[in-house]
């Protein structure tokens, strides 16, 4: 368990939500049925990120959470600079509502224990099974009390880190930014619809998808040397860069002929290519 209420979050509402966000994400939302939970890509019209964010369908509208780095400086402003006419109302609700993260295979029962009232969001974004709580942020601290006496241990973010890189899941900020494609980190096989119709980026990700390829990939790699930030080289050449570390294990992004099995020297020590 870890109290992650300091990620951003927004609330879509309003007669054409799915509908607007359909048109500007990478994800489906107009067939989304309520209580689902879908990862979207923010892009350019060249196919460059903006943002990822992490969606629920409710009852009332869409629920979404993303980055800490996005909070301030790019959302809501990113997406509400589209709505023009559209019947849609976006609310920065950041303070309103507090985000626990539960991680391991019983955590959905174990919510619906515990905090019954909370929402629950499951998440990608650890590899394994785990899920948010939606709930006000004046029952944060309580809930964390009463999870933590049904047995949850709390933990912070160098123990989730450890669970992400190991699982090897990307994360905004480390293996995806706004120099990067959707299909490099490996996003597109969920976050991305390509049989929808037109949104801002379809067209750069339907090129990509259907006639040709990135140039770069998501691996894990194992060894010495392993360092966030590090050049990964193949015999004095430069093919890509550690972007998370943990636990004697990362995450690269690397030159897609960079495949499982390959050697590769990382500050001068030897390492490989094992995912």
């Amino acid at each position: 368990m870890c109290d992650r209420s300091e990620r951003g979050k927004l609330r879509f509402t309003g007669s054409q939500d799915g509908w607007f966000l359909h048109q500007i994400l990478t994800q489906d939302f107009e067939n989304m049925p309520v209580g689902e939970a879908r990862d979207a890509a923010q892009i350019t019209a060249h196919g460059r990120m903006v943002g990822y964010l992490e969606f629920l369908r409710t009852e009332e509208g869409f629920l979404a959470h993303f980055e800490p780095s996005l909070r301030d400086a790019t959302y809501p402003e990113q997406i509400a600079r589209y709505v023009f006419a559209t019947q849609v109302s976006i609310e920065d609700v950041a303070d309103d509502y507090g985000l626990l993260l539960l991680v391991g295979e019983e955590w959905a029962g174990l919510a619906a224990d515990v905090v019954p009232a909370a929402v629950p969001h499951p998440t990608r974004g650890l590899g394994v099974p785990a899920g948010y709580l939606w709930l006000p942020a004046t029952e944060r601290a309580a809930a964390l009390g009463a999870l933590t006496a049904a047995g949850a241990e709390e933990v912070g973010e160098d123990r989730l880190e450890a669970i992400r890189v190991s699982h090897g899941a990307p994360r905004w900020g480390k293996e995806m930014d706004e120099r990067s494609f959707p299909q490099e980190s490996g996003i597109d096989t969920w976050a991305v619809h390509y049989d929808k119709g037109c949104y801002v980026g379809q067209e750069a990700m339907a090129k990509i998808h259907f006639r040709g390829k990135v140039n770069r990939h998501l691996v894990r790699l194992e060894g010495g040397g392993l360092e966030e930030g590090a050049d990964v080289t193949v015999d004095g050449r430069k093919v890509g860069l550690v972007t998370s570390t943990a636990d004697g294990v990362s995450l690269a992004i690397v030159r897609t002929d960079v495949v499982t099995g390959t050697a590769v020297t990382v500050n001068d020590a030897d390492a490989q290519v094992v995912a």
